[in-house]
């Protein structure tokens, strides 16, 4: 059985990345994954925008949680093959208050539904284990962290009271926090930043060392196959081009309770698997003995969170989509009424006229209009059913004769012409339409001082007073500040269409 791991950041984004754009198809992403139990984080969709395409994906059952409180944010996805078991229960978040059955208490300084309502967490009992599909706050609003360690916490409570009932646990997810030295990019800037000297003195790195073996209850499948292993990150700044270099942290995980370690296969990650700025992580699991399974509930229930069983996707009886047959038979019923004032061409039909050189059309009299027919637009009847007579023709050679005269006039006018006044008047024109062009102009990409590359354009994603501007940046992906230049980023900056007081670059 193979377990996997992704936070997509918007599921309906990550169709558009190659090679899933070819075919638009969530079945092809889901079996290119080739896993049993697919759980995905910060799916971005909100309940009405979810499709069909997304929700019933043949061969799968998705369980599905969405933010209450912010539309297109957070929220986590579960998709379970058909041909593996379901699970026999399902939670909806991590404090119990979303469970109206649920017997966890809840003791945390943060109300119990402000931690639900971002649709951070799915739970999904498979009777021997307890899967978690979890999606942890990140620590980038200082004004957020009571919230996010007060998550932490639940998490680490709500695991523990399903281990203390002798069940085994996997939490998989995006726990949004670095383990190790080794699982970062540059663990000296990040200490630097936060004003550290220990790598692990942040809240949020002390709690996963605690909870990770050998402190903690669970094991750490990744590491644990590739114990020494060096840049196996998982999550990369794609604003700065930091991916190409592989230039990034690890803080996706797949933590595995001890119990679970007599089946332990395998496990890693697939850093060339896009559609993210993160990568997919999987596990391997033997079989598990049936014998072991077998104290599985043989009760129904109908789980909120299985998107089959969402209304909107309820499957509709065939006959519903196709009306009743008419009784009448089709001779017998009524024409449509003609929305126009005179009868379309298509009922027009040819019929001898007098003159010998033409045709008219005239209405066919097997259609009746019920409605009173409006005033016929005679200048389009008189297209069809005027005669050429040669009459005509002598007028139109006479008309013909009288105007060769004016003609002669137009001729000696463009002979008075000042040759040299209109050229200086397109000269003119060129010199202006010139300068409103330089004003439209988009300004040239530059090049960086170092490399001599042109740029890369990004825009200022952060609140603030920068929010929303655009800025040049080398075209290198970030790398190590000791890392050779010629390879890496120069780390070149500029503003779009400032003045030189606001650009700065260097090499």
């Amino acid at each position: 059985m193979r377990v996997l791991t992704w936070n997509v950041n918007g599921l309906a984004t990550t169709l558009q990345y190659h090679p899933w754009s070819e075919t638009k198809s969530y079945k092809v992403l889901l079996d290119a994954l080739d896993a049993d139990i697919i759980c995905f984080q910060e799916v971005k969709c909100q309940r009405s925008k979810l499709t069909r395409e997304m929700a019933l994906v043949p061969g799968y059952h998705a369980y599905f949680s969405f933010s209450k409180v912010k539309l297109g944010y957070s929220g986590v996805a579960v998709y379970v093959k058909d041909t593996v078991m379901q699970p026999r229960r399902t939670y909806e978040g991590i404090t119990g208050v979303l469970d109206a059955d649920n017997d966890f208490e809840y003791d945390f300084s943060t109300p119990a539904k402000l931690l639900d309502d971002e649709g951070r967490c799915i739970i999904l009992d498979f009777g021997f284990f307890i899967l978690f599909n979890v999606y942890f706050p990140n620590d980038s609003n200082e004004s957020r962290i009571d919230f996010k360690m007060d998550y932490h916490h639940c998490v680490q409570k709500r695991i523990e009271s399903f281990l203390a009932r002798g069940k085994q646990v996997l939490l998989v997810g995006d726990i949004n926090a670095v383990h190790e030295e080794i699982d970062h990019c540059d663990a000296k800037q990040s200490m630097k930043d936060h004003d550290i000297t220990d790598f692990k003195d942040l809240p949020h790195r002390r709690w996963l060392d605690n909870m990770i073996d050998p402190k903690g209850p669970l094991i750490d499948m990744t590491r644990l196959y590739h114990p020494g292993r060096l840049k196996m990150y998982t999550c990369w700044n794609t604003r700065m081009n930091a991916r190409p270099g592989n230039f990034g942290t690890r803080i996706d995980y797949i933590l595995a309770s001890k119990g679970l370690k007599p089946w332990f296969k395998y496990s890693d990650i697939q850093p060339d698997i896009l559609g993210s700025d993160h990568c997919p992580v999987y596990a391997d699991f033997l079989p598990i003995n049936q014998d072991i399974i077998a104290d599985q509930d043989e009760s129904v229930y109908i789980s909120p969170l299985l998107s089959s069983n969402f209304p909107e996707f309820k499957q509709n009886k065939l006959s519903n989509y196709f009306a009743k047959p008419s009784s009448q038979p089709l001779s017998s019923q009524p024409l449509p009424m003609q929305p126009v004032s005179a009868p379309p061409i298509s009922t027009l039909k040819r019929v001898p006229s007098s003159s010998s050189t033409s045709n008219k059309l005239q209405p066919s009299k097997k259609l009746k209009s019920t409605k009173k027919a409006a005033p016929k637009n005679t200048a389009l009847m008189n297209y069809f059913t005027k005669n050429t007579t040669d009459t005509d023709t002598i007028s139109n050679t006479t008309t013909t004769k009288q105007q060769l005269p004016q003609k002669q006039d137009t001729q000696q006018q463009e002979e008075d012409v000042d040759l040299d006044a209109l050229i200086e008047e397109a000269q003119e024109k060129q010199v202006t339409a010139k300068a409103w062009t330089s004003i439209f102009k988009a300004p040239e990409i530059p090049t960086c001082t170092f490399h001599k590359l042109p740029c890369v354009e990004r825009t200022v994603s952060k609140k603030g007073p920068n929010s929303g501007r655009v800025f040049y940046i080398c075209s290198k992906p970030t790398g190590p500040k000791d890392g050779p230049r010629e390879e890496y980023s120069c780390d070149y900056f500029q503003w779009k269409q400032q003045n030189n007081s606001n650009t700065r670059g260097k090499g």
